[in-house]
């Protein structure tokens, strides 16, 4: 087992305020020169490209990495820890696993990954443990992957958190379809080939109603999704993909009466809603960064009262909402990106267990979030320690 020497948490706050990455590369480049083996360092090198734009040689330097080690002790968490954590993670990109890091960074609970391979059995020696938590993100690339994580875990010796079987049911169809039988309120979503967006783009195919959000399938995030108002439009994004599947989803216009959205950024830990950020923005995808929410004063001032009211209001409004929604997914931890409409109805854009939650924001411009992240992480710890004395109903 290889101890990370920075980790990613500390890699992205490193990145997040500005600091010039490349000398923290080069330390680690002497440390793999000194020693060829250490793993740990070509994955503190691999998270660097990733944060530097360069995916391909981050993921090749992480593939250079695993083929060496699969299991990394994470730095993030107290001198004395009280709870060893065992997460089981997928070779991917730095957003594709459940942000663990992050969640832990100064708690008293250890963490160890070990990376899932599909068609491999895991590694024959595991660290001792406490507790077990699948930090794999549901993608048709892991289908395989947690179908098999979940025969490995049916007699694991310690409590699980997010089964595998639970997490693959996040695949964005199959969840949107789950959702809407339950009654909740999520854009219908299907997955659509290329040759018949083509169709549409020429007007042939006489069934599609715009605007439209299309995404290719296996991009996770906001980023190369669009929001698609005419035929035309259509054929000038497919200009510039190569892509040969995509999901297209009708657009819910959720803007209020000033004209702006309001995406709403939750994190659900044992059941409880937690508000992670109040995104409010011109633009529709409703990202946070996006939103440049650290110019303009009045739009935090509203994202603090957010924050300030949540359980009094924003709960007690959709509190059965939550209720219905907890049932369906079947997870103890997953985000969800929602927003209301004029009318309060809550529709449920994204749920995902790999959502970003941090305390990167400055201080300084951000004086009421510190407090709000500090409820959540101590909210996540208090519950592992709680879920590694219960077994997890399977």
């Amino acid at each position: 087992m290889n101890t990370l020497p920075i980790g990613l948490a500390k890699l992205t706050r490193l990145a997040f305020a500005g600091v010039d990455l490349s000398r923290v590369a080069g330390r680690l480049l002497g440390m793999c020169e000194r020693d060829p083996n250490h793993a740990g360092a070509l994955m503190d090198l691999a998270v660097i490209d990733q944060l530097e734009g360069n995916l391909a040689t981050g993921l090749k330097r992480q593939a250079m990495a695993l083929s060496k080690q699969r299991v990394f002790r994470s730095t993030c968490c107290g001198a004395n820890p009280r709870l060893r954590v065992l997460a089981f993670v997928a070779a991917a990109d730095i957003g594709a696993n459940t942000p663990l890091e992050f969640l832990l960074e100064g708690s008293d609970i250890a963490l160890t990954m070990v990376y899932v391979l599909p068609g491999r059995d895991l590694p024959t020696e595991l660290p001792d443990h406490d507790l077990a938590f699948v930090a794999i993100a549901a993608t048709s690339s892991n289908r395989r992957l947690l179908a098999e994580l979940e025969d490995m875990l049916a007699y694991w010796p310690t409590p699980v958190v997010n089964l595998p079987g639970r997490v693959s049911m996040l695949e964005p169809i199959e969840l949107a379809a789950n959702l809407t039988e339950a009654g909740l309120r999520t854009p219908h979503l299907r997955r659509v080939l290329r040759g018949e967006l083509g169709l549409a783009a020429r007007s042939e195919a006489l069934d599609w109603r715009f605007p439209l959000v299309v995404r290719p399938v296996e991009q996770r995030n906001e980023r190369g999704a669009e929001k698609i108002d005419t035929p035309v439009g259509l054929g000038l994004y497919l200009e510039k993909r190569l892509d040969r599947s995509y999901l297209v989803s009708p657009f819910v216009d959720c803007r209020g009466q000033d004209g702006l959205y309001r995406k709403i950024r939750l994190l659900f830990i044992d059941r409880r809603p937690y508000a992670c950020h109040l995104a409010v923005s011109e633009g529709w995808s409703g990202s946070y960064v996006e939103a440049r929410m650290e110019v303009d004063m009045r739009r935090r001032l509203e994202e603090e009262r957010f924050f300030a009211t949540f359980d009094t209001e924003f709960v007690t409004r959709h509190s059965d909402t939550f209720e219905t929604l907890v049932e369906c997914v079947g997870l103890t931890y997953f985000g969800v990106d929602c927003a209301e409409t004029e009318s309060g109805e809550l529709i449920v854009f994204k749920v995902d267990h790999t959502l970003l939650v941090h305390d990167m924001d400055p201080v300084d411009v951000f004086p009421y979030k510190p407090p709000q992240m500090r409820k959540i992480f101590d909210a996540f710890a208090s519950y592992l320690h709680r879920a590694a004395g219960e077994v997890e109903r399977r």
